[in-house]
């Protein structure tokens, strides 16, 4: 079975065409466009008319790729910034008049949900991990398997942090409902996904061309981390677009990204992360199989 998914997040729309059997998930075509529909989200909650369509010029050419790759099934989902969008509709009833795509805004559980399912299908080896999935707009952490699935999602995310220019101590308050379930995490490994953690696994091995077989599963610890984002910071916009593992059109927003992880990885006491290239696509390709 032929699937694809596509999913609209608040820095950048992906397309994952894969087979599906009982071996297991085959990827066949990945795309990453940053069309960043979180963008001038800062001072108001209608998301522009320019950034609407060069979202929806990249869901024309996602949709020209899905049946070219004689896809059997999709789904289009979207997350933050579109959940929160006052003119959400106005979006939606765009893209299905240019694309007959219908997009389905998913709730940050359901986001969670999908997510976790990627990363535990991509990473079968674990058992139990704490998943948190760093986005554009928000941060979802899930943990299954006890007699309660836990599920936190805060409106925190690299394109969010920049945008509306967060320090520190911002962030920390952000995150202060992770005080209470901070014993309930404790015995399980941390798993990042979302662009964040893949960059950071990206530049560790100085990836020239992206090769997500030295990404996916990569252990990082949190000096290494902590070096990445101290270079990172020192350096100018201009030589970040250019340091080999990093997208030039992340590296506006990487800094915050991985601020973000660090201080998770404080508040929860953890010194390493695992980075999982399997996330919230992989996780719609399994719902649909």
């Amino acid at each position: 079975m032929r699937c694809a998914a596509i999913d609209i997040g608040t820095n950048s729309c992906r397309l994952l065409i894969a087979d599906v059997s009982p071996e297991g998930l085959h990827p066949l075509h990945r795309e990453t466009r940053t069309t960043r529909v979180g963008e001038g989200l800062k001072n108001t909650i209608r998301i522009r008319k320019d950034v609407i369509e060069r979202n929806i010029y990249c869901l024309e050419a996602f949709k020209n790729t899905v049946e070219e790759k004689a896809v059997d099934c999709y789904r289009v989902v979207a997350t933050s910034a579109l959940r929160e969008a006052e003119n959400q509709e106005e979006f939606l009833g765009r893209a299905w008049e240019k694309t007959a795509m219908q997009i389905q805004v998913i709730s940050s559980e359901e986001e969670a949900r999908l997510s976790f399912l990627g990363v535990s299908r991509g990473l079968p080896s674990l058992e139990s991990p704490l998943v948190a999935d760093l986005g554009g707009g928000s941060l979802e952490l899930i943990l299954e398997g006890g007699a309660e699935p836990i599920f936190l999602s805060l409106p925190l995310g690299a394109v969010r942090a920049m945008e509306q220019n967060l320090k520190i101590t911002e962030i920390t308050a952000v995150m202060s409902p992770l005080a209470f379930h901070k014993k309930d995490f404790a015995p399980h490994p941390l798993v990042m996904a979302g662009g964040t953690a893949t960059t950071l696994a990206a530049i560790k091995h100085s990836l020239v061309q992206y090769d997500p077989s030295l990404v996916h599963g990569q252990l990082l610890k949190r000096e290494e981390i902590a070096d990445i984002y101290n270079m990172l910071e020192r350096m100018p916009l201009s030589l970040r677009r250019r340091l080999p593992g990093l997208q030039p059109e992340r590296a506006d927003i990487i800094p915050w990204g991985t601020r973000i992880i660090l201080l998770l990885m404080d508040i929860l006491e953890k010194g390493e992360i695992i980075v999982s290239e399997s996330d919230l696509l992989d996780g719609v390709i399994w719902s649909l199989a």
